[in-house]
C-alpha cells in the first residue's frame, strides 16, 4: 500500500517504534518533552485516532539478543551517557544520542509516556519487535476495514504472509530509509 492510496473505511495503524524514532528530526535547543510532542503530533496528523506503536525490547542477557550484533556495532561510535528528563534542552544530535543504548532506553521510555497520554497504544516486546508488530495488527483485523503496519523490515511483510489469515485486510507499508529524517 502506498502512502496516497488509502482503501475507504475505518483503519487502524500498527506502527514499528524502531522505525517512528528515526521519522522526526530533532531540533537543536528543544526539550525531550517538545521532542516527544513531535512524535504525537507527527503520528496524529499522519495516521489519525487508532494507532499502536510497538518498540522493541532490551533484554538483560544480551548475550542472548538477536540484535546483540548490530548494538555493539552501533556502540563502536562512542556516545556519552545523557541523563535526561523532559525539561531538559538537547544537547546533541539524535544520532549521537541514540547511539548509546541507555540514551535510546530513557529516550524511548519518555516517548512511550508522551503517546499513552495522547492515548496512543504502545507495546514494547521483549526483544525483537516483529513478531509483536503482526501479531497486533492480525488481532485487530476484525475490529476495522483494514489495518496498515508501517515500517522498514521486510521481515514484517514475511511475517504478516506466514502468519494473517487470507480474509483479513492488513497491508504492509514499507518506508524507504531515504524518507527518514536525519
Amino acid at each position: 500500500m502506498t502512502e496516497d492510496a488509502k482503501p475507504e473505511g475505518s483503519q487502524y495503524v500498527v506502527v514499528d517504534g524502531g522505525h517512528l524514532l528515526h521519522k522526526i528530526v530533532w531540533r537543536q535547543q528543544a526539550t525531550f518533552g517538545a521532542i516527544a510532542d513531535r512524535y504525537v503530533q507527527y503520528l496524529n496528523n499522519k495516521y489519525g485516532q487508532d494507532i499502536a506503536v510497538i518498540f522493541y525490547g532490551f533484554p538483560d542477557d544480551d548475550k542472548k539478543s538477536t540484535k546483540n550484533c548490530e548494538r555493539l556495532r552501533r556502540e563502536a561510535h562512542f556516545s556519552p551517557d545523557v541523563m535526561f528528563h523532559e525539561e531538559t534542552v538537547l544537547q546533541y544530535t539524535k544520532e549521537k544520542l541514540l547511539a548509546n543504548e541507555c540514551n535510546k532506553k530513557r529516550f524511548i521510555v519518555l516517548l512511550k509516556k508522551a503517546l499513552q497520554k495522547a492515548n496512543i497504544c504502545v507495546q514494547q516486546a521483549v526483544e525483537d519487535a516483529d513478531l509483536t508488530i503482526v501479531n497486533t495488527a492480525i488481532s485487530v483485523a476484525l475490529q476495522y476495514d483494514y489495518v496498515c503496519v508501517v515500517g522498514e523490515d521486510i521481515d514484517l511483510l514475511v511475517l504478516l504472509t506466514a502468519l494473517a489469515s487470507t480474509h483479513s485486510i492488513v497491508f504492509f507499508q514499507k518506508v524507504w530509509k531515504r524518507e527518514n529524517a536525519r
